[in-house]
């Protein structure tokens, strides 16, 4: 409100007291009626250019953000979407206070829900929303680290037997995780192909052994029993290393089974209705008072990992837009009072022997002039915008042709029918009309 009252004022307030200074025989001389002062063409052609140049970069940015936008959607995260559905389970801790408890409710759940005919087959994860998984330091069995800091970071998920075939993610090499993984003892784990790839090479890994790095509890070392696609494990334009799947427990790789999980459930009905139903129903057989969490598909779960990128590509596509249409307004106003002003100078040129085709040209090359410099300005901003842009934006450069010639094209088309409308007035003007001026 602020800046609306001050630019209302501030638009108002110069014409007022450039009118006050002006000297009355200075202005005669000018050329007549219609005319301003040099300083108000100055400082309007000045304020074009800028909201020309505002444009240029508003549209660039938000053509990058509907680039990355639609990278992002499609996007292969490396698993199957169609057909599952995920809820979140999280338990009371007064209820389940102990590993043993929640180790032993969430297997129950596995059971009932394995067992119902709606469902072709569960599995829980430690990862939600499908975008937001385990992260840390690892070790590799053979590699020598000096310090902590030469251990790398990758992400791991701790997840249930069963849960590559319920995303309908294959297992390339090796086998699944069974129930008989739930010893401790014989601790073992499933990588990615970039994994196996970067450590082993052309080497089967079956059989190597890897381990999560915690200095404050030594953890056991896992043998690895089979080797899975590589997916994606962070959102759209966040950290995304090797996929690292590891499974300890029958249900979760912890000591410590966590109290909260989300479930995953295939099924073939495309009706969420009774997919709610039976999920609710076969909750709440196991605790009348356990909740879960919204029951959705997995595309609306990567769909809300996106919510904030695609409320930024609103936001900038609006903007860009308003601003397309004050800059056409602008220019527009620009040429319509610069052929007011210089009625008796085309009259005069027409009566010379000027075709209509010349002053066509005369009027709309001003235009373009402000439209090349105010586009000019515009690229350089819209390069520093990019740059400020970089952490939203995926697999789509600070500077991306197509977004350049995109927003420029749409720019220079708006503000040439701008300029045309005045020039092609321009071109009537009649000469013994125009010679009245005085």
């Amino acid at each position: 409100m602020v800046i609306v009252l001050g630019a209302t004022l501030l638009s108002g307030l110069v014409p007022a007291l450039v009118s006050a200074r002006a000297n009355s025989a200075e202005m005669m001389k000018e050329g007549g009626r219609g005319n301003s002062s040099r300083f108000v063409n100055a400082l309007t052609r000045t304020l074009v250019v800028g909201q020309i140049a505002l444009t240029a970069a508003l549209l660039i940015a938000a053509i990058l953000q509907i680039k990355s936008i639609r990278n992002q959607i499609q996007l292969d995260y490396g698993y199957d979407e169609n057909g599952v559905y995920s809820a979140r389970m999280g338990l009371f801790e007064g209820d389940y206070p102990t590993s043993e408890a929640r180790q032993q409710f969430f297997a129950r759940a596995l059971r009932a829900f394995r067992a119902n005919s709606a469902f072709e087959s569960a599995a829980l994860t430690g990862r939600f929303r499908m975008t937001f998984g385990g992260f840390g330091q690892y070790e590799v069995d053979g590699h020598h680290y000096v310090t902590d800091r030469d251990r790398p970071q990758g992400n791991f998920e701790f997840v249930s037997d069963g849960y590559f075939s319920t995303i309908g993610l294959k297992i390339l090499e090796g086998r699944d995780f069974t129930i008989d993984d739930n010893d401790s003892r014989q601790a073992v784990a499933i990588v990615s192909t970039g994994f196996a790839r970067k450590y082993y090479g052309a080497e089967s890994p079956l059989g190597k052994r890897i381990r999560i790095f915690n200095p404050a509890q030594q953890q056991p070392w896992r043998t690895i029993v089979g080797v899975v696609p590589r997916t994606r494990n962070e959102a759209p334009g966040e950290l995304n290393v090797e996929a690292l799947h590891l499974v300890q427990e029958y249900l979760l790789a912890s000591q410590d089974p966590q109290p909260e999980n989300q479930l995953h459930v295939r099924t073939s009905l495309r009706d969420i209705t009774p997919i709610v139903a039976a999920v609710k129903r076969e909750v709440e057989s196991l605790d009348p008072n356990q909740p879960i969490g919204r029951i959705t598909t997995m595309d609306d779960a990567i769909a809300s990992s996106l919510a904030t990128r695609r409320l930024m590509m609103v936001l900038l596509g609006a903007f860009a837009v308003l601003a397309l249409v004050l800059a056409s307004v602008g220019l527009y106003g620009v040429m319509a009072l610069t052929v007011t002003q210089r009625t008796r100078e085309l009259g005069i040129r027409m009566a010379l022997g000027a075709e209509r085709t010349n002053i066509f040209k005369l009027v709309l090359s001003q235009g373009m002039t402000l439209i090349a410099i105010g586009i000019g300005i515009g690229l350089i901003g819209a390069i520093a915008a990019g740059r400020a842009l970089m952490s939203l934006l995926y697999n789509v450069g600070a500077i991306d042709a197509g977004a350049v010639i995109t927003a420029v094209a749409s720019l220079v088309l708006v503000a040439l029918i701008a300029c045309c409308v005045p020039a092609r007035r321009a071109t009537r003007v009649d000469p013994i009309v125009a010679l009245r001026y005085e």
